[in-house]
This record gives C-alpha cells, sequence and structure tokens, in this order.
C-alpha cells in the first residue's frame, strides 16, 4: 500500500485501487509446476497450516484451475462452530493469485504484489466442516496482462468459485508487480527490515469479536462509538509469520471484519457477509496509530452492507464493503 500519487496517471482500473504488499522471500525462480501440497514459498507464507491452494492445472495461457483445502481447524477463517468466514475467501484468493503469478505467469519469487482493489461474492454457504467436499476449486482467467519485458508488471484475474463442481460463487484481484530494487524505491527513507514492536493498547474484550485469545484482538476502543484503533502484534505468527515492514493485508480485512461484527446487532448472532469490495491507497504504517471507523449502509439494489475505512495520519488508507451482513 503506498501513496495514491505513486500510481500511475495512465491506468484505469475499473474497481478502484487497492494497494498492498506482501513479504519479501529470496529472489529465484519457482518450479514451472508446483507439487502437491504447494510449496508455501509460492503463496507468501511461512506456517504450513496457512496454505490453502493444494495444486493447480493450466488450461491455456491465460486460464487456470487451483484446487484450495478448507481447513479442519483455523482460528482466523473459521468460527469456534466450525463455519468459514469471509476471510478465508479472501486469503484464498489472494493465495490463488499468487500461486498463479509464480508458477503459471512468471513472475520471480521476491517480486512485490501492489494490490489495487480484490473482493469476493457467495451465492450459497461454502460447505460446512466435516462434509463433502473437503476442497474448493477456483476457475481463474486473466482478464488482464501488462509486461515490462518478460515479467507481468500488472494483472487482473476473474474467478469462478466452486464447490463438487457446481459454481457458488466469484472473486477478482488487482494488482501490480514490482521488483525489489522498485519497492526499496517506494519505500523511500522508511526501512523495509523489521521494526521495534510498537506499545500495543488495551484490546476489546476478545469474545465481543468471536475470539478467545487477546493477540487475535485487532481493534482497541476509542472514545467514540464506531471507531476503534487498529492494533496488531508482530509477535503473533498468526499475522506476522515472516518479518514485514508494514501492516500485512489479513491484518486489516481481521479488522474490518471485527468492526463490522462490532456494528451489526450481535443479538441476531455471528457476522457472516456474502460479499465484500476493498481498494486500499496507501501502506499501513507499523509505528503509527490506525484510525478504524465503521458505518452500516445500503447497497444500490438495498442490500445491508457495512463500511469500514482505515485513516493513518489523517489520510485514507483503506476502504473494505461488506454486503449482505446480516448476522447469522
Amino acid at each position: 500500500m503506498t501513496s495514491s500519487a505513486m500510481a500511475p496517471q495512465t491506468q484505469e482500473f475499473r474497481k478502484g485501487a487497492y494497494r498492498t504488499l506482501f513479504p519479501q522471500v529470496t529472489a529465484i525462480r519457482p518450479s514451472v509446476a508446483p507439487a502437491l501440497p504447494v510449496d508455501r514459498q509460492l503463496v507468501h507464507r511461512a506456517r504450513p497450516q496457512d496454505v490453502l491452494p493444494t495444486g493447480s492445472t493450466r488450461h491455456d495461457d491465460t486460464s487456470f484451475t487451483v484446487s484450495a483445502r478448507l481447513p479442519h481447524h483455523h482460528r482466523l477463517f473459521m468460527t469456534s462452530d466450525g463455519r468459514y468466514k469471509a476471510s478465508y475467501v479472501l486469503e484464498a484468493i489472494r493465495q490463488t493469485t499468487l500461486l498463479v503469478s509464480h508458477a503459471e505467469l512468471g513472475v520471480l519469487l521476491g517480486h512485490h504484489f501492489v494490490m489495487w482493489d480484490m473482493g469476493h461474492r457467495l451465492d450459497a454457504e461454502l460447505p460446512a466442516f466435516g462434509t463433502a467436499p473437503e476442497e474448493l476449486t477456483l476457475d481463474v482467467e486473466v482478464t488482464e496482462l501488462r509486461q515490462r519485458g518478460a515479467v507481468p508488471s500488472g494483472v487482473a484475474l476473474e474467478m469462478t468459485i466452486r464447490a463438487a463442481g457446481d459454481a457458488i460463487g466469484s472473486g477478482f484481484i488487482r494488482f501490480n508487480i514490482t521488483s525489489p530494487a522498485a519497492y526499496t524505491r517506494i519505500r523511500g527513507t522508511r526501512p523495509t527490515s523489521a521494526l521495534p514492536a510498537p506499545a500495543l493498547p488495551a484490546p476489546v474484550d476478545p469474545p465481543s469479536v468471536h475470539h478467545t485469545r487477546e493477540c487475535d484482538v485487532v481493534l482497541a476502543a476509542s472514545d467514540r462509538p464506531g471507531r476503534w484503533q487498529l492494533r496488531a502484534d508482530p509477535a503473533n505468527t498468526l499475522f506476522f509469520d515472516r518479518v514485514n515492514d508494514h501492516i500485512p493485508a489479513m491484518v486489516l480485512v481481521e479488522a474490518a471484519q471485527q468492526a463490522a461484527g462490532l456494528l451489526v446487532p450481535r443479538n441476531r448472532g455471528r457476522f457472516l457477509p456474502s460479499s465484500s469490495r476493498m481498494n486500499f491507497s496507501r501502506y499501513v504504517e507499523l509505528d503509527q496509530p490506525c484510525w478504524i471507523e465503521a458505518h452500516q449502509d445500503t447497497t444500490e439494489d438495498g442490500t445491508p452492507s457495512v463500511r469500514v475505512t482505515g485513516h493513518q495520519s489523517e489520510q485514507l488508507a483503506f476502504v473494505i464493503e461488506f454486503a449482505d451482513t446480516a448476522a447469522r
């Protein structure tokens, strides 16, 4: 997530401008086809339990299918009663993007993915824990491809999400790709390695956001309703499984999910939205306060929604909107 001033002025993205970054790994070329299960480097995860894709199939230069497991237990992606959160679908889309980019489109490991926007929609609930199937498939279409030499520099993907062969939803994502040297220039004088861990404000009550561990709570109370301070513990390997110089996108998605859940009337159950749209314009830095605000709204077709924003240094950093937000 970089300053919007750094976005190429000639580019037009019909779904907005979303930018985020994923951790650095050694700059080497991956194998052409990933093994089963996929190499953790290909999806930028360090913990095996966080790797979702199990394989990929190439149909042609712009069409691929990726299989993604439905984890049996995961304290970030699942509720305590075994239902999958929106964050699972979004992480499956993100990891599918990384896998296809490295294994199929020729993006080198060590390059950075600068996301412009991402979202999903489910038309049916994901299979419940313990029921068949235990994997999803994501049919991926490359709808936009820009290259710098032989390496992609800008890509847009659209995905059809399937369970047991039936289409149950969709996803989209748009991103740029930068080399390690370009990323260093983007970050300017900011360090691109680990920063000292900041002091964390006290979390909201974990059960109020359906967690049991304080370290998994990414919101702290503020002095007014509908507003919270972002808190993220770099020692929590659920969010920071490798060195990072900014707040990872996964933390921001979780913060939006927790904020929206606090806003939606809690007497109706858990907050499990069926769709999302995301737009990021700046990196969220580790060493500065970030303020999260949530507002209930409706989409153009009258669907209930929650709009969550993040501001840092009085500048908008991201917008995440969840739709069909009836808690259940």
